[in-house]
């Protein structure tokens, strides 16, 4: 199983999260606490890419490892001063707190980023079918495991792991297609797709991890059905 761990808890349901009922101003402020994580993720993730087993240390630095946070089990949000007026006890369940899509937004973030400012460059050879392709990949491979964190939040494990494997094709387009592109300068071309190899890589392999515990889940009941 991965660090970034996400076995079902059947009995969450029970105790229905969408009781609480918050106002537009305190959705807000715990919406931007979640891309507080995700930009500290993308922060602390920049300063050790180059490190072996980057991606589980910088889980670990977040904390993910040791408080054991699953996609099922209610999660409890981290407040700050601003948000001094919300009831942590009485923090909704939401999925913008786990792992999966902190890591996912915070390097698609990162990507889409890098290429605005690549198609922005002059020196930058790019037909304008070949800039919407790779856009529209980018955009499909976030989506579709975003999908698969919803349907792993209700438990359908088999269909989490077609979305995941539409996110898995999309990443290998976009792959093929970063290295197709083109730039006059060749020494900063070659380092932009190092960039960006090294976070489609790790999206990669988070995401092939994620299908692994799903699918040994599906396994798990399919051999409780039998007994």
């Amino acid at each position: 199983m991965t660090n970034f761990n996400f076995e079902p808890d059947d009995n969450n349901w029970d105790s229905s999260p969408n009781e609480t009922s918050w106002s537009e101003s305190q959705w807000r402020h715990y919406l931007r606490g979640t891309d507080k994580d995700s930009a500290r993720f993308l922060s602390i993730y920049n300063s050790i890419k180059d490190k072996p087993n980057h991606l589980d240390e910088a889980a670990s630095l977040m904390g993910w490892d040791n408080e054991d946070i699953s996609l099922t089990d209610e999660i409890n949000v981290s407040l700050d001063e601003e948000d001094a007026s919300l009831d942590a006890s009485n923090s909704p369940y939401t999925l913008h707190k786990h792992p999966v899509y902190v890591v996912t937004k915070a390097l698609y973030s990162y990507l889409n980023h890098s290429w605005e400012h690549f198609i922005k460059d002059e020196s930058a050879a790019i037909k304008s079918s070949e800039c919407w392709a790779l856009s529209k990949s980018l955009h499909l491979g976030e989506i579709n495991i975003l999908l698969s964190i919803q349907a792993l939040d209700l438990g359908d494990y088999g269909l989490a792991i077609c979305h995941i494997k539409n996110s898995l094709a999309e990443l290998n387009t976009t792959l093929s297609m970063f290295n197709k592109i083109n730039h006059a300068d060749n020494e900063f071309l070659d380092a932009f797709i190092s960039e960006q190899k090294i976070r489609l890589f790790d999206l990669r392999e988070l995401w092939i991890r994620v299908m692994g515990d799903c699918r040994y889940e599906c396994q798990r009941r399919n051999e409780s059905d039998q007994d």
